[in-house]
């Protein structure tokens, strides 16, 4: 029996919640939820008897996200155990770029509480919508804006490249407020190792609001600092690739349209 089910919610408000999702929050005594949709509430409420907002009292301005996370991690632990099953719900996909199911999970463990994760469409998959790219044809690397910095990881130029949690970029503290210039200056330096300064990058922010456009911002990376100003914890930077690698294998290209090495490498 399932104690804890953990769920992503979609970005676009509640149009992009899943049937699995919406089950497994009919069969819960509560569902405590991270997500500032404007209908998210309601529609959570017309699922299951009992709903609670965990953002108002995870995040505080200054605070660390990391705190934020065990918090919501101990409430969720706490109502599992006392009224099972319950459901976590977050904005996006429960697993892309969130802690705290984690932290749920390896707790749920020490506790013997059943975890179940059902997945939810990420601000990755309306990205590609979004720009119409496809990650099998070029192929996809992709990085936490700060991790990156961090560890000074390299990036290929001839893949694309997608950077998550810009506007978080350089802090593990939460804020709302607006991002200076020089926040970006560095990431700026790091990925002009890699690519020409006039190559366009797009900053996308998918919209929670069905009554609103997603935002995208397209400009030369040297002129990121210069849109700091509108980039904010919403926004993943998607960087095309910059040049085609060449064929190495010109054996196996001459195969891929064989039907003789296919049924070589077939039973």
């Amino acid at each position: 029996m399932v104690d804890i089910y953990i769920v992503g919610l979609g970005v676009l408000n509640i149009d992009q919640i899943t049937r699995e999702t919406e089950r497994a929050i009919r069969r819960s005594n509560e569902v405590l939820y991270v997500d500032t949709g404007v209908a998210t509430r309601t529609h959570l409420e017309s699922l299951c008897p009992r709903v609670t907002s965990l953002f108002e009292t995870s995040y505080k301005e200054y605070g660390q996200r990391l705190n934020a996370y065990h918090h919501m991690a101990a409430r969720v632990l706490d109502a599992a155990l006392d009224h099972p099953p319950v459901t976590f719900a977050m904005h996006g996909h429960p697993i892309v770029g969130a802690y705290a199911p984690f932290l749920i999970r390896d707790m749920a463990d020490l506790l013997a509480l059943e975890v179940l994760v059902l997945p939810g469409i990420s601000a990755m998959d309306c990205l590609f919508a979004e720009l119409m790219v496809d990650p099998c044809v070029a192929g996809m690397q992709m990085y936490e804006a700060t991790d990156l910095l961090l560890r000074r990881r390299p990036l290929q130029p001839d893949v694309h490249a997608l950077i998550w949690q810009i506007g978080c970029v350089e802090t593990t503290l939460h804020t709302m407020r607006v991002s200076k210039p020089v926040r970006f200056e560095r990431l700026r330096s790091h990925l002009l190792r890699f690519y020409p300064p006039q190559h366009v990058i797009s900053a996308a922010y998918s919209t929670p609001h069905p009554l609103m456009p997603s935002t995208v911002h397209r400009f030369a990376l040297q002129d990121i600092c210069d849109h700091a100003h509108l980039l904010h914890s919403g926004f993943t930077l998607f960087i095309p690739s910059a040049a085609e690698r060449a064929i190495q294998d010109r054996e196996l290209l001459h195969q891929i349209d064989s039907g003789e090495h296919l049924r070589r490498i077939t039973r």
